[in-house]
Protein backbone atom coordinates (compact mmCIF):
# COMPACT_ATOMS: atom_id res chain seq x y z
CA UNK A 1 0.00 0.00 0.00
CA UNK A 2 1.39 3.37 -0.96
CA UNK A 3 1.21 6.42 1.23
CA UNK A 4 -1.21 8.07 -1.17
CA UNK A 5 -3.69 5.19 -0.90
CA UNK A 6 -3.52 5.36 2.91
CA UNK A 7 -4.38 9.06 2.77
CA UNK A 8 -7.25 8.62 0.34
CA UNK A 9 -10.43 10.13 1.68
CA UNK A 10 -13.12 7.60 2.56
CA UNK A 11 -16.00 6.98 0.24
CA UNK A 12 -19.27 7.72 2.01
CA UNK A 13 -22.78 6.34 1.79
CA UNK A 14 -25.99 7.47 3.38
CA UNK A 15 -27.39 4.35 5.02
CA UNK A 16 -31.04 4.06 5.94
CA UNK A 17 -31.89 1.42 8.51
CA UNK A 18 -35.53 0.44 8.56
CA UNK A 19 -37.37 -1.31 11.38
CA UNK A 20 -40.55 -2.80 9.95
CA UNK A 21 -43.63 -1.93 11.96
CA UNK A 22 -45.69 -4.82 13.29
CA UNK A 23 -48.75 -5.43 11.16
CA UNK A 24 -51.10 -8.27 10.37
CA UNK A 25 -51.36 -10.34 7.21
CA UNK A 26 -51.36 -8.46 3.94
CA UNK A 27 -50.17 -5.16 5.48
CA UNK A 28 -47.05 -6.90 6.84
CA UNK A 29 -46.27 -8.50 3.48
CA UNK A 30 -46.93 -5.26 1.58
CA UNK A 31 -44.56 -3.37 3.90
CA UNK A 32 -41.83 -5.98 3.39
CA UNK A 33 -42.28 -5.92 -0.39
CA UNK A 34 -41.98 -2.14 -0.36
CA UNK A 35 -38.73 -2.28 1.64
CA UNK A 36 -37.40 -5.16 -0.47
CA UNK A 37 -37.91 -3.04 -3.60
CA UNK A 38 -35.19 -0.59 -2.48
CA UNK A 39 -33.03 -2.43 0.05
CA UNK A 40 -31.96 -5.68 1.63
CA UNK A 41 -32.50 -7.36 4.97
CA UNK A 42 -29.51 -7.57 7.32
CA UNK A 43 -30.23 -10.45 9.69
CA UNK A 44 -27.24 -9.63 11.92
CA UNK A 45 -28.85 -6.28 12.82
CA UNK A 46 -32.47 -7.35 12.22
CA UNK A 47 -33.11 -4.33 9.98
CA UNK A 48 -33.74 -3.50 6.36
CA UNK A 49 -30.90 -1.49 4.84
CA UNK A 50 -30.92 1.00 1.97
CA UNK A 51 -27.60 2.51 0.87
CA UNK A 52 -27.43 5.72 -1.13
CA UNK A 53 -24.17 6.95 -2.65
CA UNK A 54 -25.36 9.68 -5.01
CA UNK A 55 -28.27 12.07 -5.21
CA UNK A 56 -29.68 10.78 -8.46
CA UNK A 57 -32.98 9.42 -9.77
CA UNK A 58 -32.43 6.07 -8.06
CA UNK A 59 -31.77 7.78 -4.72
CA UNK A 60 -34.89 9.93 -5.04
CA UNK A 61 -36.94 6.84 -5.85
CA UNK A 62 -35.51 5.05 -2.81
CA UNK A 63 -36.18 8.05 -0.55
CA UNK A 64 -39.76 8.34 -1.80
CA UNK A 65 -40.26 4.61 -1.20
CA UNK A 66 -38.91 4.96 2.35
CA UNK A 67 -41.21 7.91 2.93
CA UNK A 68 -44.14 5.81 1.68
CA UNK A 69 -43.22 2.96 4.05
CA UNK A 70 -42.99 5.36 7.00
CA UNK A 71 -46.20 7.14 6.08
CA UNK A 72 -48.31 4.09 5.23
CA UNK A 73 -46.97 1.48 7.68
CA UNK A 74 -45.19 3.55 10.40
CA UNK A 75 -41.89 1.93 9.47
CA UNK A 76 -39.12 3.46 11.62
CA UNK A 77 -36.31 4.78 9.43
CA UNK A 78 -32.97 6.24 10.53
CA UNK A 79 -30.27 7.75 8.34
CA UNK A 80 -26.58 7.46 9.18
CA UNK A 81 -23.48 8.34 7.17
CA UNK A 82 -21.21 5.30 6.83
CA UNK A 83 -17.96 4.54 5.06
CA UNK A 84 -18.54 2.43 1.97
CA UNK A 85 -17.91 -1.22 2.79
CA UNK A 86 -15.02 -3.00 1.06
CA UNK A 87 -16.08 -4.17 -2.36
CA UNK A 88 -18.91 -1.62 -2.68
CA UNK A 89 -19.44 -1.19 -6.41
CA UNK A 90 -22.08 1.52 -6.37
CA UNK A 91 -21.65 5.28 -6.37
CA UNK A 92 -20.34 7.08 -3.29
CA UNK A 93 -20.18 10.62 -2.01
CA UNK A 94 -16.63 11.85 -2.53
CA UNK A 95 -15.46 15.43 -2.23
CA UNK A 96 -17.65 18.51 -2.06
CA UNK A 97 -19.79 20.00 0.67
CA UNK A 98 -22.04 16.97 1.14
CA UNK A 99 -19.05 14.73 1.81
CA UNK A 100 -17.71 17.23 4.34
CA UNK A 101 -21.05 17.23 6.17
CA UNK A 102 -21.22 13.44 6.15
CA UNK A 103 -17.64 13.13 7.36
CA UNK A 104 -18.30 15.66 10.14
CA UNK A 105 -21.35 13.70 11.27
CA UNK A 106 -19.45 10.43 11.27
CA UNK A 107 -16.53 11.98 13.14
CA UNK A 108 -18.78 13.40 15.81
CA UNK A 109 -21.01 10.35 16.08
CA UNK A 110 -24.12 12.31 15.20
CA UNK A 111 -26.82 11.34 12.78
CA UNK A 112 -27.01 13.39 9.60
CA UNK A 113 -30.18 15.18 10.75
CA UNK A 114 -28.42 16.31 13.91
CA UNK A 115 -25.77 18.36 12.12
CA UNK A 116 -25.63 22.05 12.95
CA UNK A 117 -27.15 24.28 10.29
CA UNK A 118 -23.91 26.22 9.72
Amino acid sequence: MTSSSRKASPRWLLEATCHAAHADGSAWHAQLELLRSVGFFDPSRDVWVVRIGALNTGALTALNTLYEAASRYCTQISFTPVAAPPGWQGPTFEGGELTQLVAAAADQGRRLGQLPAA
